[in-house]
């Protein structure tokens, strides 16, 4: 089972060069994509920031965010909600990674991600950010892509 990091799932909808790489990651996944809804904010904004960059048409992050939300109602994703079970999981992602010699320095919403996917008991950490990958190593989760 794996947690797909908002840097991974925008590939499902928006069209970057390794996007059929992770397309075919998610369809040969033995269950839904398993995400926080912080990745649903996250993605919203990485496709109004690629439209306003002129990567994406006119229009086009509006309808990528409404495909994202429709796959959320279909059942095809689903969110990890922020409760009691992230929050614990948050302070032991935090200790584990500045505990490392040298620390795993973490951005507050990547260690978030980190702390749902342990309130889930993921075991496989989808991203392509580099920190969020260095600190998924260090807290013991497998890497895809390896």
């Amino acid at each position: 089972m794996a947690y797909w990091d908002t840097s991974a799932l925008v590939k499902l909808y928006a069209a970057e060069p390794d996007s059929a790489l992770f397309a075919a990651e998610a369809m040969n996944a033995p269950t839904a994509v398993v995400t926080s809804r912080l990745a649903v904010y996250e993605a919203w904004a990485t496709f109004q920031r690629k439209e306003a960059a002129g990567a994406l048409q006119p229009g086009a992050a509006r309808k990528l965010y409404a495909e994202l939300q429709q796959d959320v109602a279909a059942g095809e994703l689903r969110l990890v909600e922020l409760g009691d079970d992230v929050e614990r999981e948050y302070g032991q992602v935090l200790a584990a990674c500045y505990g490392q010699s040298p620390p795993v320095a973490l951005r507050t919403l990547d260690a978030l991600h980190l702390a749902s996917a342990r309130a889930v008991s993921e075991i496989e950490v989808v991203a392509t950010d580099k920190r969020v990958r260095c600190a998924a190593k260090a807290l013991g989760f497998s890497l895809f892509p390896a």
